[in-house]
């Protein structure tokens, strides 16, 4: 019986305090085993909605969305194309007349760069974005005979569930029968857009070869997108309640007041019209109540510890987001040169797997294909040609230090001046046909570096 008990409280002593259903785990109740698109199909609108009502309100998330947008795209991830340097001068060309003005834009009003920034903004205020492939006649403004039009994930009807003619659906996704996505339900225009369009509109089924359909993807098999953020959403409408209660408070605390009191003609004006009681609080006021007057000073609310409170919410937001507390709030006055370094570091991460998980394979690389497909069929060009793509250089916290510690990695043989200028966010084969120029150049004028 003893051994027995010994190993009956060693089991109960290895249990998982996590795993507790007591009332002290009461703040897990909510937690299911729901496959990730119920999750997502529960939430999306919601959430959606919310994340855009704080971004037009709330300055700390529209923060946020522009911070992750910004240094995320930057001014534009850029195509590398990989083939000979005639070949490569000749597609970048072509490429800058459409990609580098507004022919490759549906609606005429950005680049293909801006389009990319537009893109990313809607990923992280909305949950996803689609992009169409649009075929046009080429004329003298798009040589090209195609154009993108972005379009809000709204426009994906999160309403086609279920079996149909094409095999099943989820959240507006086609699958065929198989599992392989075929296409998407698309709305022709945007369901909310309810002053032009006051009669209820049927979504359309595209084919994914038109289609781009870009979100970040958090868990294995997810069809939708969710808003950057959620996890601080709560926190983020409560720390806003908070501020305004603060400055309602600093309000009052600036309202120096000083009451007069034991007066028998309290009420009474200088004309004998009774006097209305005071009903609020004005800066440097100071109330008359009766005869035999006192005066007796108001005691304001103090409004102490609130930037050490502030600081800790808002640092609980940046993470909820991805980025830094500095980032978040643009207060760099307790960075030196090492916790700057360190958090570069760090949120660097997220951005190159933004950019190189999500932007490059699900929106740059269809892209270009699509671009090379046009040029083959405007007769532009005989054969594909590949391309690498560059995101933007970060910037540099310490110009001297780090350049000296690139120099030194070079020299010694841990990197190549091809992955140092390519970590600049420049093209090698263009860097070094430039840098050559520029040398015969110095040259040829007798001029020595």
């Amino acid at each position: 019986m003893k051994i027995s008990f010994e190993i009956s409280q060693t089991r109960k002593r290895r249990t998982f305090e996590a795993a507790d259903k007591s009332r002290r785990g009461k703040a897990f109740r909510g937690a299911k085993s729901t496959g990730v698109n119920n999750e997502v199909a529960g939430a999306l609108v919601t959430l959606r909605d919310r994340a855009r009502h704080m971004t037009r309100n709330n300055g700390w998330a529209r923060r946020a969305v522009e911070a992750i947008t910004k240094h995320t795209i930057g001014e534009g991830i850029q195509p590398a194309p990989d083939a000979d340097l005639a070949t490569n001068q000749y597609v970048k060309k072509i490429w800058a007349q459409w990609a580098g003005t507004t022919a490759c834009d549906w609606y005429g009003k950005t680049t293909f760069y801006g389009l990319q920034e537009l893109a990313m903004r809607s990923i992280v205020e909305g949950g996803d974005v689609l992009i169409l492939r649009r075929w046009v006649i080429p004329d003298q403004d798009n040589t090209l005979p195609f154009k993108l039009q972005i379009l809000e994930g709204d426009q994906l009807d999160h309403t086609r569930n279920g079996y149909n003619e094409y095999g099943y659906c989820r959240l507006g996704v086609q699958f065929n029968s198989d599992g392989r996505l075929i296409g998407y339900w698309i709305y022709e225009y945007h369901p909310g857009d309810l002053y032009i369009f006051a009669t209820q509109i049927e979504s359309k089924f595209y084919p994914k070869d038109d289609v781009l359909h870009s979100f970040e993807v958090l868990r294995p098999g997810q069809v939708r997108g969710l808003p950057f953020g959620v996890a601080g959403f709560m926190k983020q409408s409560d720390f806003s309640d908070y501020e305004d209660a603060q400055l309602v408070k600093q309000k009052v605390a600036a309202c120096f007041a000083a009451f007069v009191l034991g007066s028998d003609d309290f009420g009474m004006g200088d004309n004998g019209d009774a006097q209305k009681g005071i009903e609020k609080l004005q800066p440097g006021i100071v109330e008359h109540l009766g005869n035999a007057e006192s005066v007796e000073f108001a005691n304001p609310p103090s409004v102490a510890d609130y930037d050490a409170y502030a600081g800790r919410i808002l640092q609980g937001v940046a993470a909820s987001y991805g980025i830094t507390y500095e980032m978040l709030t643009m207060d760099y006055s307790k960075v030196n040169f090492t916790s700057g370094r360190m958090a570069k570091i760090d949120v660097t991460a997220n951005f190159k797997s933004w950019q190189y998980n999500m932007v490059v394979p699900q929106i740059c690389a269809p892209v270009w294909d699509w671009f090379i497909k046009a040029c083959i069929i405007a007769g532009k060009l005989s054969a594909p040609v590949p391309a690498d793509w560059t995101a933007p250089r970060i910037q540099q916290l310490d110009p001297v230090r780090e350049t000296d510690a690139q120099v030194k990695r070079i020299k010694s043989g841990l990197s190549t001046p091809s992955e140092t200028i390519r970590e600049m966010g420049r093209e090698p084969e263009e860097f070094f046909k430039e840098y050559k120029q520029d040398m015969d150049r110095l040259a040829a004028m007798g001029i020595v570096i």
